[in-house]
C-alpha cells in the first residue's frame, strides 16, 4: 500500500500514468470502424481525454490485494486491458500486449485533511488529463483508501478501448472474479468475443447486405434532417470534463416516472424533446442517441469499443398529446435500435456539407441501463459513473429503475456552453417540467404543459391572476347552464322566449346538420345574422359540431365580408333569407329559416352531441373561434382562439360580476366583436337569461328603454355606447363592464353610484380580457387592473422589457394564457 507521504506524488496523474513502448510487440490489427471515429476525435481534440470514468464505493472489509488480482485477471480476459494503440504502416493498429503490467494502484489518504474530497480531486484530476494513445496507459484503476473500512474503486478507460458498455461490463466481471475468490469457488467461464473477433465481426458486417440496408433506412430518415438544436446561445469546443447537474428526483417526479412501468425510458425521452422544443421553439428535434451496437448475447458479454450514437427524431406539433408524443417515441426508438451497427460517421458523411458542423445530431439522450449496486463478496458497493467522455453540448444522462434502485436524471454539459448556474437551472425546470408530462392525462396536448420552474415563474411573471382552471371546451361551457337551469329562460328577443332546454335541442339538431355538411374540429363555419335567438342557437351548434365559428355583421360593407370569408378559407356558413342575398358566394350558405333546411334538421335528433358523433375528437387546442381585427392598421387580421382560455375567462366573469341563473345579461355588441363573447360566456355558463337587443337599438333612449323593460343587470359595452345612456332609474342594474376603448372619469361618474362598474383590458389575441380591475368609484384613479383567473401578465418598458409594477410602466404584455394561437392574413 502507498505510504500516507507518497499520496500526493502518486495522486498526480502524470505520475498515475507512466510512459510506455510504442512499438508493437505482438502482430498488429485495424481499428475497428468505431475506433478509427475515436482515433480521429482524440487528435482533433489533443487535450480533451474521449474516456469513461466510474468509481465504486465501499464500505467494510474489502480485500484489496484480491480485488487487485480480479482486475488483472479480468483484463487478460476480456483483452482490453492488454490493448495497446500503435502505428503501423503509417496507419493506426492495436496490438494486445500480453506483458502489460495492469496493476492496480493503492493510494492511501486517510491522513488527508479530507479524506473524500481529496478521492474526489484525485480523481477528477486523473480522468481529466490529456492521454497520448500511442504512449499512455488506455485503463487506469486505483482503489483509493478513505478510511480503515471506506474505499474507492476506481477506473478510467479510453473509449479507444471499451466503450460505456463494455467498461461496465469489465467492471461487473471483475466483482465476479472477486466474490468468487473471497468465496473460496472458481468463477464462472466467460463466454466473449477477443478485440481481434470483434473488429473482424465489424468488418463483416460492412461488406453485407445488413449494412445496405442500414444505410438505406438512415439516408431516409435522416432526410431534411435539422439543425441541431440547443439551449446555449453560441457553439463552442468541448472541455476537458463536463458540468453535471443532478441528485435526486423530487418525490412527485419519481412517483409520476414509477407509473410509466415499461413506458419510462420513452416517456422520458419524449419529455426531453417536448422540452427542447418549448425552449427553442423548434417542432422538428433531432436528438443524439448513444447505443451500444451490440445485438448479440455474446456481445453483450465482451468488451471492445462498439457503441455507436444514432439520431432520433421527434416532432413536436401544436396539437400533439402526451399519448402522441410517446408513442411517436417509442416507434422511433424501435427502429433505431434495429439499425443501430450503422455508423454517426456515415450517417454524417451522407448527410454532406448541409448538416452543420457538429459532430451529433443534437442533444444527447443517455440511457444508462445498469444497476448501481456491485456486489463484492458479502460487501455491496455503489456505483457512479464520474464522466462518460466530453458532452459536446448537452447530454440528458437518464438512469431507469434497475433491480430496485431509485431512477434519476441528470445534465451533464459542455463548461464552454454553460455556466453551473445554467445547468441548474435547465435541470430544475425539466424535473418539474417531467412531473408535469408524466403524469399528465394522456390526452393533454404537450403544448399546455409550462416550462418554468416555481422560481422563474415567480420572478418572470410577477403579476398573476387567481389559479387557473382546468380547460375546458366551449360546448362543455355552455351545457353548464343548460344543466343548472333548463327549464330557465335562455333567451328574450322581444316577443321570443327560449329556455334552455330547448336551446339545447335545437342546437343539437342544428349541430349535427352541420357534421353532415362536413364541418368539424379546425374547420369554420361563417355566422351571419342580425342579433336574434336564430344566431345564439348557430353560436351553440356551432360549438357542439366542433368547429369554430366567425361571426360576420350583417352591417359589414360587402368588400369586408369578401375579405373575411375569403382570408379564412371558410366554405359553409349559417343565415337567414333576410342576409343570404348580400353574403359572398363562395360559401356554401345553409339558411336556417328556410323550410327545406329546416326540414333537413329538424328530424335530426336532440340528444347531447359527442365525439362520437363529431368529424373527430374536439380538443381544447382546437379553434372555438375566430374574431376579424378592426384593420386599423391595415388589412383585418383573423384572430383564432381556442378552446383552452374561455373557461378562465367564464369563471373570471362570473365570480367578478356575481352572475347566476338569476341574472339577465344583455347581448348588445356587434357580432364581429369579442365583446360578444363575452356576453353570451356570462350568460349562457352561468343559466342566466340573455336579453338580446333588436338590430335597431343603437344605444340612448331606445337603449334605457329596453334595459328598464327588461329588467337587464348586466351589460358589457364599449364606453362610447355607455355615454349615451342616463343610468339612472335602472334599479335593475347591477353590473357594467367596459373595455375596447379609454374609460373616462365623466362615465365613471354616471354609473359607479348606480351599480357595480369596472374597466377591462384585452386584445383579441389574449381571449377576450386579460385583466379587469376592482369597482371604480368617482375619483378613483383608472386603471387597466390585475389578471384575471388563469392569466399572467409581463409590466414592460418602451424596450419590452420587464419592469416592476410601478410609475415607469408603459404597457402591459400578456405574458402567459391559452390565447389565441394563430393569426390569420395580415397587413
Amino acid at each position: 500500500m502507498v505510504p500516507a507521504r507518497d499520496a500526493v506524488r502518486e495522486s498526480d496523474p502524470r505520475h498515475s500514468q507512466p510512459q510506455l513502448d510504442a512499438d508493437p510487440c505482438a502482430e498488429a490489427f485495424p481499428l475497428s470502424a468505431a475506433q478509427r471515429g475515436i482515433w480521429f476525435a482524440q487528435h482533433l481534440l489533443p487535450d480533451v481525454p474521449i474516456t469513461i470514468a466510474q468509481c465504486v464505493e465501499v464500505v467494510g472489509d474489502l480485500d484489496v490485494e484480491t480485488l487487485r488480482a480480479a482486475g488483472a485477471l479480468g483484463s487478460r480476459e476480456m483483452g482490453t486491458g492488454m490493448l495497446r494503440i500503435v502505428e503501423h504502416d503509417g496507419e493506426p493498429a492495436q496490438v494486445v500486449d500480453e506483458t502489460l503490467n495492469d496493476q492496480m494502484k493503492v493510494i492511501d489518504l486517510r491522513s488527508a485533511a479530507d479524506p473524500a474530497r481529496a478521492a474526489e480531486d484525485w480523481m477528477r484530476a486523473e480522468y481529466s488529463a490529456p492521454i497520448d494513445l500511442l504512449t499512455d496507459r488506455l485503463i487506469e484503476s486505483a482503489v483509493l483508501r478513505l478510511g480503515d473500512d471506506h474505499y474507492y474503486w476506481y477506473a478510467r478507460i479510453h473509449h479507444i478501448v471499451l466503450d460505456g458498455f463494455g467498461a461496465m461490463t469489465y467492471m461487473n466481471r471483475v466483482a465476479e472474479l472477486y466474490t468468487a475468490a473471497a468465496e473460496g469457488r472458481p468463477a464462472a467461464e466467460l463466454t466473449a468475443s477477443p478485440v481481434r473477433e470483434i473488429c473482424e465481426d465489424e468488418a463483416r458486417y460492412r461488406e453485407s447486405t445488413r449494412f445496405a440496408k442500414d444505410r438505406e433506412y438512415w439516408t431516409e430518415r435522416t432526410r431534411d434532417l435539422p439543425e441541431p438544436i440547443s439551449l446555449a446561445a453560441s457553439t463552442a469546443a468541448v472541455g476537458a470534463f463536463s458540468l453535471v447537474a443532478g441528485g435526486p428526483m423530487a418525490a412527485a417526479t419519481e412517483a409520476a416516472m414509477e407509473g410509466q412501468d415499461s413506458q419510462f425510458t420513452p416517456t422520458a425521452i419524449a419529455a426531453v424533446a417536448a422540452f427542447l422544443s418549448r425552449l427553442t421553439g423548434e417542432s422538428d428535434v433531432a436528438l443524439s442517441l448513444p447505443v451500444s451496437a451490440r445485438t448479440t448475447a455474446r456481445m453483450r458479454r465482451s468488451g471492445g469499443m462498439v457503441s455507436n450514437v444514432i439520431p432520433l427524431r421527434v416532432t413536436v406539433g401544436n396539437e400533439t398529446t402526451v399519448s402522441d408524443l410517446v408513442s411517436q417515441v417509442q416507434l422511433e426508438l424501435t427502429g433505431a435500435l434495429r439499425h443501430q451497427r450503422y455508423r454517426h460517421e456515415d450517417i454524417r458523411r451522407g448527410l454532406g456539407s448541409g448538416a452543420g458542423q457538429r459532430g451529433f445530431f443534437g442533444p444527447a439522450i443517455n440511457i444508462m441501463m445498469f444497476h448501481s449496486e456491485i456486489r463484492l463478496g458479502a460487501l455491496i458497493g455503489q456505483m457512479r459513473v464520474l464522466t462518460t467522455g466530453p458532452v459536446e453540448d448537452l447530454s440528458v444522462n437518464i438512469y431507469p429503475s434497475v433491480a430496485g434502485s431509485r431512477p434519476h436524471i441528470d445534465f451533464e454539459a459542455n463548461p464552454n456552453l454553460y455556466t453551473a448556474e445554467d445547468l441548474d437551472g435547465h435541470h430544475a425546470r425539466f424535473l418539474e417540467y417531467l412531473t408535469q408530462f408524466a403524469s399528465a392525462d394522456r390526452a393533454a396536448l404537450v403544448s399546455d404543459l409550462d416550462v418554468l420552474h416555481d422560481d422563474e415563474r415567480a420572478e418572470l411573471v410577477p403579476l398573476r391572476g387567481p389559479a387557473a382552471a382546468d380547460a375546458r371546451l366551449l360546448p362543455d361551457l355552455f351545457a353548464d347552464g343548460a344543466t343548472a337551469n333548463p327549464d330557465g329562460l335562455a333567451i328574450v328577443a322581444g316577443e321570443d322566449r327560449v329556455s334552455y332546454r330547448e336551446l339545447d335541442a335545437r342546437s343539437n339538431q342544428l349541430a349535427r346538420l352541420l357534421i353532415d355538411s362536413g364541418v368539424g374540429p379546425e374547420s369554420f363555419v361563417a355566422l351571419s345574422f342580425a342579433r336574434s335567438v336564430e344566431a345564439l342557437v348557430a353560436v351553440w351548434a356551432v360549438a357542439k359540431s366542433g368547429a369554430a365559428f366567425l361571426p360576420i355583421d350583417p352591417e359589414l360593407p360587402v368588400d369586408r365580408k369578401l375579405h373575411m370569408v375569403t382570408d379564412s378559407g371558410v366554405l359553409v356558413g349559417l343565415t337567414t333569407a333576410a342576409q343570404r342575398g348580400v353574403l359572398p358566394s363562395s360559401v356554401d350558405w345553409l339558411v336556417t329559416d328556410d323550410e327545406e333546411t329546416t326540414a333537413r334538421y329538424s328530424v335530426l335528433p336532440t340528444d347531447p352531441v359527442t365525439d362520437a358523433d363529431r368529424r373527430r375528437p374536439l380538443r381544447t387546442g382546437n379553434p372555438a373561434f375566430v374574431i376579424y381585427t378592426s384593420g386599423s392598421t391595415g388589412l383585418p387580421k383573423g384572430v383564432v382562439v381556442t378552446h383552452a382560455g374561455l373557461v378562465n375567462f367564464a369563471a373570471a366573469a362570473r365570480q367578478e360580476l356575481g352572475i347566476s341563473s338569476a341574472s339577465r345579461v344583455l347581448r348588445f355588441s356587434s357580432a364581429s366583436f369579442d365583446a360578444s363573447v363575452f356576453e353570451m360566456l356570462q350568460a349562457f355558463t352561468a343559466g342566466a337569461t340573455m336579453v338580446v337587443a333588436p338590430p335597431e337599438v343603437y344605444g340612448g333612449e331606445d337603449l334605457v328603454d329596453l334595459l328598464r323593460s327588461e329588467r337587464v343587470t348586466h351589460i358589457i359595452s364599449a364606453p362610447t355606447v355607455l355615454g349615451s345612456v342616463d343610468p339612472k332609474g335602472l334599479v335593475d342594474l347591477q353590473a357594467v363592464v367596459v373595455g375596447g376603448d379609454v374609460c373616462t372619469p365623466d362615465l365613471v361618474g354616471k354609473f359607479a353610484d348606480v351599480c357595480r362598474f369596472t374597466n377591462s383590458y384585452g386584445p383579441t389575441e389574449t381571449t377576450i380580457v386579460i385583466t379587469t380591475g376592482r369597482p371604480l368609484s368617482v375619483g378613483d384613479r383608472i386603471t387597466i387592473g390585475a389578471p384575471i383567473q388563469g392569466a399572467s401578465a409581463l409590466v414592460l418598458d418602451r424596450l419590452l422589457r420587464p419592469v416592476p409594477v410601478g410609475p415607469l410602466v408603459s404597457c402591459t404584455w400578456p405574458a402567459r394564457r391559452s390565447p389565441a394561437d394563430t393569426t390569420i392574413g395580415g397587413g
